[in-house]
């Protein structure tokens, strides 16, 4: 098996039946084809055994998958993971390789650089410049964006909500201080006309995915910012940028997912529709603009003909 489209890490064949045949898994298999789709990398280098350890089942249950993806058991599942794998390996395994091995290493600025442009090759491996353009085109369109994001994915789901604001003619942050039943009543008035982007990374925040299941019911257009293929964000959005969080020490890297939100932010105010102002103001400006009023109206007040009069003025 090879890719099909330039070398994309979830273009190939292997990666597109894992996709396939994902949720008719038997929970055994769906640990290990979560696995295959998360760490596409890494799991090219692992022998059976250590495959079945990562992914906490057995190497029957590997076999099996390689079976039901039509190849001849571990040996076939292997090469095709060969296939996948490109010219690197992904940094995050080395560092924290190395980090466990040597415990006097230490995770510094070198590292964590190295890290992140690592990253970054990764996301455009990943995912096609047309996917994000095409998002783009969707939230730029639509009556109201609905932005989601829980768990660790709050306060950039909060920074993108605030970042498109100038770009697009609504937008709103739909999880805020008043917990899940606040963002399910926010999220109550969407309708086919918006679009409902989340943002879901490993663990899974359940709640953001129901959320999401709400807005496709209510016919909206949900978009996703998640880790890999084997999210459940998949299952529901129309599109999915993927980014790897993968980090040796922390739970999960923000390096890419900001990344990419920046990309998509940037994407979306050169695409902005004609009804918004293509050089809205900054707020700097608008502040200077504000201020200005305040010294106009304060002067107008201190120099009011003696004649004037004003509502109590009568009063004692």
């Amino acid at each position: 098996m090879t890719a099909t489209n330039g070398g994309k890490v979830y273009d190939s064949d292997l990666m597109r039946a894992l996709r396939r045949h994902h949720e008719q898994l038997k929970p055994a298999l769906k640990k290990v084809s979560t696995f295959l789709q998360a760490s596409p990398y890494r799991s090219a280098t692992l022998n059976i055994e250590e495959l079945a350890a990562a992914t906490q089942t057995s190497t029957a249950a590997v076999n099996r998958l390689a079976h039901v993806l039509g190849l001849n058991g571990f040996t076939g599942l292997r090469l095709a993971l060969m296939e996948n794998l490109l010219a690197v390996v992904s940094l995050a395994d080395v560092i924290e390789n190395r980090v466990k091995l040597s415990p006097d290493t230490q995770f510094g600025l070198v590292e964590q650089l190295a890290l992140s442009t690592s990253q970054l090759d990764n996301i455009a491996r990943m995912n096609e410049a047309q996917t994000l353009r095409t998002m783009a085109d969707l939230i730029a369109g639509a009556r109201t964006v609905f932005v989601v994001g829980l768990g660790n994915s709050f306060h950039l789901a909060s920074l993108l909500a605030a970042s498109l604001s100038p770009f697009c003619t609504g937008v709103h942050s739909v999880a805020m201080d008043a917990g899940i039943e606040g963002a399910a009543h926010r999220l109550s008035a969407i309708t086919e006309h918006d679009v409902l982007l989340a943002i879901a990374m490993p663990a899974y925040t359940r709640d953001t995915i129901r959320l999401a299941q709400f807005a496709k019911s209510r016919k909206a257009c949900v978009l996703s910012l998640t880790d890999c293929p084997a999210s459940p964000l998949t299952t529901v959005a129309r599109l999915s940028l993927f980014v790897p969080p993968t980090h040796p020490v922390l739970a999960t890297s923000r390096v890419g997912l900001m990344a990419v939100i920046e990309a998509l932010i940037s994407q979306v105010r050169q695409q902005a529709p004609e009804q918004c102002d293509p050089a809205p103001m900054l707020p700097a400006d608008v502040l200077t603009t504000l201020r200005s009023d305040a010294r106009a109206h304060s002067f107008e007040l201190r120099w009011r003909e003696p004649d004037d009069t004003f509502p109590g003025d009568d009063l004692p």
